[in-house]
């Protein structure tokens, strides 16, 4: 949703978060690896990522807050795309927003966000039943 708003090497970035992100809790379901490749066709990123670089070093290539918010928002997403978002998540998420310099608070924001748009995508997906 918010990945065009990324330069090409924010969404590689983005794309090494997101593969640590899937591996967070121990347990690749179906969905979260689907969700992750629908991230990555939507980047225009085909195959693996190279998953070398430290948090701290993917963290630090998010240039400005629009960009920074707009990959918590998509990594908070992937980690609720299976309706269970770990401990393990989380702890992650937090580590890469403290590397972004974002602030508990802010990343609070970023979570309610989520939550919200995760209810909603259910409601719809209620009202398409046939």
């Amino acid at each position: 949703m918010f990945l065009n708003m990324l330069t090409i090497e924010e969404r590689s970035a983005f794309a090494e978060l997101a593969e640590k992100m899937i591996q967070a809790d121990g347990i690749e379901i179906g969905r979260e690896t689907a969700a992750l490749a629908a991230l990555k066709a939507e980047m225009g990123i085909t195959g693996g990522v190279a998953d070398d670089r430290s948090l701290a070093e993917l963290a630090g290539v998010f240039a400005n807050k629009r960009s920074k918010i707009a990959a918590l928002l998509e990594l908070m997403g992937l980690g609720y795309s299976d309706t269970s978002y770990s401990v393990d998540e989380e702890s992650l998420i937090t580590s890469v927003a403290s590397e972004m310099g974002v602030s508990p608070e802010e990343l609070a924001e970023v979570e309610a966000w989520v939550k919200d748009h995760v209810a909603l995508i259910r409601r719809a997906m209620v009202l398409m039943r046939d």
